[in-house]
């Protein structure tokens, strides 16, 4: 059984800022102005389709999880894409985590942070023709097979 990746991409038009149920792991801070919605969103160097792909050879599905054919439920990293197209601020959410799946959950999370942190620099989103940093949320969804 293997575990095989796909992201599709979705941006939030709102950022809910209050207390969510919904586990979260920050890997660093950010300052400065950050839009939500941009005139021309960010996108990752060759498309959703390349996307896809960096994230399936990336990110490392923990065989704990796979043993127990556990269910991750939905997982989304949020991050910023800056003017400069690097990313950064990354937090990554999930339902709940349960005792017998956390351990396994928080290296898939762990695993997920590291591939978002080295993604190459993304075409920057716009705003009245000058690049500007977004808020992006990136859903990602595993499929045993």
């Amino acid at each position: 059984m293997r575990a095989i990746l796909k992201a599709t991409l979705c941006l939030l038009g709102t950022v809910v800022l209050s207390q969510s149920p919904m586990s979260t792991v920050r890997a660093q801070q950010s300052t400065g102005k950050v839009y939500t919605v941009a005139e021309r969103q960010p996108e990752f160097p060759g498309g959703k389709a390349a996307l896809s792909r960096y994230l399936a050879t990336n990110i490392k599905f923990p065989g704990s999880l796979m043993r127990q054919n556990a269910n991750t439920g939905p997982v989304a990293a949020k991050f910023i894409v800056d003017v400069d197209g690097s990313v950064h601020d990354v937090r990554i959410t999930t339902k709940p985590l349960t005792r017998e799946n956390k351990k396994g959950m928080q290296e898939f999370m762990a695993a997920i942070v590291t591939a978002v942190e080295k993604m190459p620099r993304w075409r920057p989103g716009e705003v009245g023709g000058r690049p500007v940093a977004v808020f992006y949320t990136l859903p990602i969804e595993v499929n045993m097979q």
